[in-house]
Order: C-alpha cells, then sequence, then structure tokens
C-alpha cells in the first residue's frame, strides 16, 4: 500500500514504514526486506495470525471463567496490558521514548501506564545492562 505524499518542492513515495518512528522502522527493515513481495505476505501472514491469537485469548479467557475460576476481565485486561509493556520494554532495552513509539503510545502515556502497572524503567535498564555485562561460560 503505497502514498504519494506531495512536499512543497518536489513529490515523494511514502510506504508504511514512513509513518513510524526512527527505532521502529530501523527494527522492522532489519527483520524483513519492505521492497520484496515476501513483506507483503509476511505483513498479511503476521495480521492474520495476530487476529487468531486474540481469538483464541477470548475464548481461553471465557473456557477458564466457565470452568475454572472467575478472573475479573479488568485483572485478565491489566495482567495482559503489563506483559506487552515489559516485553516492548525489553525489546527496546528499556528506552521509554522507543517502546512508547512502537506501541504507538506518547511517552506520558507509556510512563502513566507503566506507573500504573509499578513498572520501573530504571530497573529494567539496569538489568539490561547487568545481562549485556555478564560473562559466559565457556564449555
Amino acid at each position: 500500500m503505497k502514498q504519494t505524499a506531495q512536499n512543497s518542492n518536489t513529490g515523494f513515495e511514502r510506504d508504511e514504514f514512513s509513518t513510524m518512528s526512527d527505532f521502529v522502522r530501523t527494527y522492522t527493515l532489519g527483520l524483513i526486506k519492505p521492497q520484496s513481495r515476501e513483506f507483503h505476505q509476511t505483513a498479511q501472514d503476521a495480521t492474520r495470525s495476530m487476529e487468531k491469537t486474540k481469538e483464541a485469548l477470548v475464548y481461553a479467557y471465557l473456557a477458564a471463567n466457565m470452568h475454572y475460576k472467575n478472573i475479573p476481565l479488568k485483572e485478565f485486561t491489566d495482567d495482559l496490558e503489563k506483559n506487552i509493556l515489559l516485553a516492548c520494554l525489553r525489546l527496546t532495552h528499556g528506552s521509554q521514548r522507543n517502546a512508547a513509539d512502537m506501541l504507538s503510545l506518547k511517552p506520558t502515556a507509556l510512563f502513566e501506564k507503566m506507573r500504573k502497572h509499578g513498572i520501573n524503567g530504571k530497573r529494567i535498564k539496569l538489568s539490561e545492562k547487568l545481562v549485556a555485562v555478564q560473562p559466559r561460560e565457556i564449555a
């Protein structure tokens, strides 16, 4: 899906990556090549997979509530949100700005969500640095 955006002097072509932040664009382009047909197929497959995953989560939540225990929806969604935030922060090595870009949030909104869930960004950065510094065992 390509669009043409008009600049005051020249026209330039932009794709779905042009609206992403530099970090997200670089990370995504490092995984897949947007110029290839593979990219479009991969993006479609990822979208379908995400839809199936969301549907599976819905049914898993409902099945758990019917057969085992009653989990309040708010608790379930809060736990899911917290796990997504933690995974994203780990992926961005604790960079809140990059994580906010990846999640399409304003940095202040991400900070509020982190505060709501008791996530300490400094602790994540520190733990990422410690993992990088620890020596590996030699067999």
